[in-house]
């Protein structure tokens, strides 16, 4: 399937402005899958971390080296949440009459990112790179498993309070 973009998530930028491993994993994993055809287009999102400048900013620069065109790189640097994210790019994506996205990240965010994405009405798919697991180790790759599972199940919560206290406001 052909999508109209592919949306990497950011993650740290280290001191001096550059890429975290995650971050670099990220967006190596999204190029592979540009260069598959996957998409026209690449969207990188993440806002100001710990360290400047946007995380989307420096997945660009990345890509850039890798020898993608910049006119096929779109960047949303205000996205400081996955939450946040998915919002500013449900907004690029209305601008560019954009339907569905693939999501890349590492395999453990994967699930709530599309969770959050189709909350804002884009039909996507993930496609998380897994050489994280080697990266970090197996335990630090579990906990990481475990965290992202707690947030999933709070942003469900989350989702169902707020479409209970929607119907009450309408009666």
């Amino acid at each position: 399937m052909k999508y109209d973009a592919i949306i990497v998530m950011g993650a740290a930028v280290c001191r001096g402005g550059k890429a975290s491993p995650a971050l670099r994993r990220r967006v190596m994993h999204g190029i592979r899958l540009f260069r598959q055809e996957k998409a026209d287009c690449l969207l990188f999102t993440g806002g100001v971390g710990k360290y400047p400048p946007a995380e989307a900013a420096v997945m660009r620069q990345l890509a850039l080296a890798q020898g993608i065109a910049g006119e096929r790189i779109v960047t949303e640097e205000k996205g400081d949440s996955t939450f946040a994210s998915a919002a500013c790019c449900a907004r690029i994506m209305q601008e560019h009459h954009w339907q569905s996205a693939l999501i890349v990240s590492d395999s453990f965010h994967i699930l709530r990112s599309v969770f959050i994405f189709r909350l804002f009405g884009i039909r996507t798919e993930g496609n998380g790179t897994k050489e994280g697991r080697t990266a970090i180790g197996p335990l630090r790759w579990w906990l990481w498993h475990v965290r992202e599972g707690i947030a999933l199940l709070w942003y469900g919560i989350r989702y169902v309070h707020g479409r209970v206290k929607q119907k009450t406001e309408v009666v």
